[in-house]
């Protein structure tokens, strides 16, 4: 009996000492020096090229699903796209 006890608290120990190690880490703050932002910001401001997007009016970007369906034949069909004129959106139809 004396030995389950033992088990029970060395596992008992080892869970707070791991508990308080996390608790301590996910606080802490940590500061990074001006240098360090300034390279940060140096090595990433070339990481992608400007793209300008543009909408267009016959399909691609700025334009959604609109929820109908275009239908080509009684068996194929597609979702309809609707223009938005929002460059995050982008559908493709036969149409």
């Amino acid at each position: 009996m004396k030995k389950n006890i033992y088990k029970i608290a060395i596992v008992a120990v080892i869970a707070a000492i791991t508990g308080i190690g996390v608790y301590q880490a996910q606080q802490a703050n940590i500061e990074m020096s001006d240098v360090m932002l300034a390279n940060v910001e140096a090595l990433a401001r070339y990481e992608l090229p400007e793209v300008d997007v543009t909408c267009d009016k016959d399909g691609g970007t700025c334009w959604w699903d609109s929820g109908k369906d275009c239908y080509i034949n009684p068996f194929i069909h597609y979702p309809d796209c609707e223009f938005c004129g929002y460059t995050d959106f982008s559908c493709q139809t036969p149409c």
